[in-house]
């Protein structure tokens, strides 16, 4: 077998491996304690069949090393490791980032209702009021909503940071 065919087999073997939830709960658990038991596996991946906890850990044997009763991760299993929790830590960016978008465009569009409100309810009551006053109230409205879009900029720009950091890490 040549090496480009064993890396290819190893490739294979360690991606079907993490497509597997259970596995990835396990390689998580193993990474985050340093070492385990057999027993501390079994309950942290709620699994309560032994045979079933056996297989998996099988199945981890290129990325997981077992010492008298304790497991912990070998060189490539902590590679594995690091990449679910930078991938782990990337979703959970991207989450929050478009929360705070979505809340973003709300607050924006509130923003301008209310100054819009604002703005004809002080024409209306106080007729006396001085075009120059209008002309202020305009003019903290646009600066208002200027400032929310430059939020709203300044936080696609540190998703996009994030991403490129995320990204050139692998």
């Amino acid at each position: 077998m040549s090496t480009e065919t064993e890396n290819e087999s190893l490739e294979e073997s360690i991606f079907k491996t993490l497509s597997n939830q259970k596995r990835r709960d396990i390689l998580r658990f193993i990474g985050e304690n340093k070492q385990a038991t057999f027993t501390e596996i079994k309950k942290a991946a709620e699994i309560d069949d032994s045979s079933s906890v056996s297989y998996h850990l099988n199945s981890l044997k290129p990325l997981i090393a077992q010492k008298e009763d304790k497991y912990s991760l070998s060189e490539l299993g902590q590679e594995a490791y690091n990449l679910i929790v930078k991938t782990s830590a990337y979703t959970s960016t991207n989450i929050t980032l478009g929360y705070l978008r979505r809340q973003l465009t709300l607050l924006i569009i509130a923003n301008a209702a209310i100054w819009f409100t604002a703005i004809i309810v002080t024409n209306l009551i106080a007729v006396q009021l001085s075009q120059n006053a209008t002309f202020a109230l305009v003019a903290l409205w646009a600066i208002s909503n200027a400032l929310l879009v430059t939020i709203s900029r300044r936080t696609n720009h540190e998703k996009e940071c994030i991403v490129k950091t995320v990204t050139t890490k692998f």
